[in-house]
């Protein structure tokens, strides 16, 4: 599957500008790292919940600052449905269809407290990203980037029309979307013999002028 945090460089290269401290939520393997490179970003936090996961990080990009838990308005502890595609787990009660492959109890922390100086976020929590946002160091960012559906579907992303107006609440506004095709998706993470339902699942960049 390709990666759309790909056009990430370019579209900072037309901005004229460079995130100081990115974190990126849902991490995973860190696919993203080599465009984190491209463009030059000094400093990157990954969070990840998943224990493998998170120690492939630390040993996989030593540079970068990796906490193992995951990100929610409350802190505390929750279960984690850990998905048969382990980049599709989340903190949100499995659907019927999702192919759980296991079940584990993880940190939660707030994302102002785990980097309350980032001035760019990357925000992929299965459903879960207005949560994470509800607690997003607002102060500092600039720039966030949403993975975020047209289809309502709770385990997939946020419904791209809540998340434009909670980030325009906050004086942020779309400047780009890189699109990936729900069905399909579907299909991947589900199995096959999923409804076609159309709809995109949309990863959108949200930027803040500077004041």
């Amino acid at each position: 599957m390709a990666n759309v945090m790909r056009a990430l460089p370019a579209l900072l290269a037309r901005l004229g500008w460079t995130p100081q401290h990115l974190v990126h939520v849902g991490a995973h393997e860190g696919q993203e790292m080599p465009f984190y490179r491209e463009a030059g970003i000094p400093r990157v936090t990954l969070v990840e919940p998943i224990p493998a996961l998170a120690a492939r990080l630390h040993h996989e990009h030593p540079q970068a600052v990796v906490h193992e838990c995951a990100c929610a308005s409350t802190p505390g502890r929750a279960r984690l449905h850990v998905m048969a595609r382990t980049n599709l787990s989340t903190l949100a009660a499995p659907q019927r269809g999702d192919r759980l492959a296991d079940t584990i109890d993880v940190e939660v922390r707030r994302l102002d407290d785990l980097a309350p100086d980032a001035d760019a976020a990357v925000i992929d929590a299965q459903g879960r990203e207005l949560d994470v946002l509800a607690a997003a160091p607002w102060p500092s960012l600039r720039m966030v980037i949403v993975e975020t559906c047209t289809v309502d579907d709770a385990t997939m992303a946020a419904p791209y029309g809540e998340t434009s107006a909670v980030m325009a609440e906050r004086g942020f506004f779309e400047i780009d979307r890189w699109v990936r095709d729900y069905d399909w998706l579907n299909r991947w993470a589900r199995g096959p013999g999923q409804a076609a339902r159309g709809g995109e699942v949309r990863d959108v960049v949200f930027y803040k002028q500077s004041s």
